[in-house]
């Protein structure tokens, strides 16, 4: 049986629950309003120029892409978060994209280059001012939020940047979602956490140990492949070397006589 959380690993649990697992409904309740799930794949079909483009400059991978055009009624990746939860019950694979299958970082991406949503006065990769309460800034606060979650070194947060940090996102999302999820964020700063979300702490601390893992061996790689384009390099400078000594050759194989001793002749 796991110890009891103290303080500050609590505070980082609530956080990474609201992060995860309300605030990706208050960002869906505003999508939905934005993007009608009935006229999702029309919009989405309307706009493909404009998110080709997204995909060729990469601000859109291939399983994000995946998702908004499924192939063969199934999409080929889904991707999740530490502690998202995608319900494969409700799951409707039906050949058409819906929303329940995209994540934060997707449906904000569409709601930013496909609406007249109103962008921060620091653009959405920055923390909004407070006066700043409009959809996009709300948007941007959870976004900034959760990129900050998933670099944090340590499962633990000190009461007042929690305390700072929840006032920011839980406002953030009770305008997106509505009061229903305002009074879902109050009961979650007081739960008692039980024993399935102090799973949830080791899940995270596990996760961070894969993700440490992960940065070591792309660290790795980038070596190698740094070591492997130096080498190239010195091969592509001995290959003209070669070149030119081979150029030289030729040249003096196609007169034998040197230049100087055939002046004597």
């Amino acid at each position: 049986m796991m110890a009891p959380l103290l303080e500050e690993e609590e505070n980082y649990v609530r956080l990474a629950l609201l992060l995860k697992g309300v605030s990706p409904r208050a960002v869906r309740t505003y999508f939905d309003r934005e993007f009608p799930p009935t006229h999702l794949p029309s919009t989405l079909n309307t706009n493909y120029n404009t998110l080709q483009d997204l995909k060729l400059k990469r601000v859109l991978n291939q399983a994000q892409w995946n998702l908004l055009f499924p192939r063969n009624g199934v999409p080929d990746f889904i991707t999740f978060d530490v502690i998202d939860v995608i319900n494969y019950n409700s799951f409707d694979v039906i050949g058409v994209p819906v929303s329940t299958t995209f994540d934060v970082t997707l449906m904000i991406c569409l709601i930013r280059n496909l609406t007249s949503v109103t962008q921060p006065i620091n653009g959405f990769d920055s923390l909004p001012l407070p006066v700043e309460t409009t959809p996009g800034p709300d948007l941007a606060r959870i976004k900034w939020y959760r990129n900050i979650l998933a670099h944090h070194d340590s499962n633990k947060m000190a009461t007042g940047d929690f305390n700072t940090a929840w006032s920011n996102i839980s406002n953030a999302v009770s305008r997106l979602g509505g009061q229903p999820m305002n009074q879902e964020c109050q009961e979650l700063k007081v739960k008692i956490l039980d024993q399935s979300n102090q799973e949830i702490m080791l899940e995270i601390k596990q996760s961070q140990e894969k993700i440490k893992e992960l940065g070591q061996t792309v660290d790795i790689l980038g070596t190698k492949h740094s070591e492997v384009t130096e080498n190239l390099r010195k091969l592509q400078v001995s290959h003209s070397s070669l070149q030119t000594e081979h150029t030289e050759v030729t040249e003096l194989l196609k007169d034998p006589i040197p230049w100087n001793i055939r002046g004597t002749l």
